[in-house]
């Protein structure tokens, strides 16, 4: 089972010197639970910006 986060599961990598997110569909009988619902790519400056809010 993936972990959550904000009730959607997700996948993190770090893949050079970014993190990537894959965001799945929430629920439990999701018709494709591997189809990935948003895919972010966050550089250091952008999780620095994030941790800041």
């Amino acid at each position: 089972m993936r972990d959550t986060i904000g009730g959607y599961p997700y996948e993190a990598k770090k893949i050079g010197g970014k993190t990537v997110l894959k965001f799945f569909h929430k629920g439990e009988n999701v018709k494709h639970p591997d189809a990935v619902k948003i895919t972010l790519e966050l550089t250091p400056a952008d999780i620095k910006k994030i941790s800041k809010l």
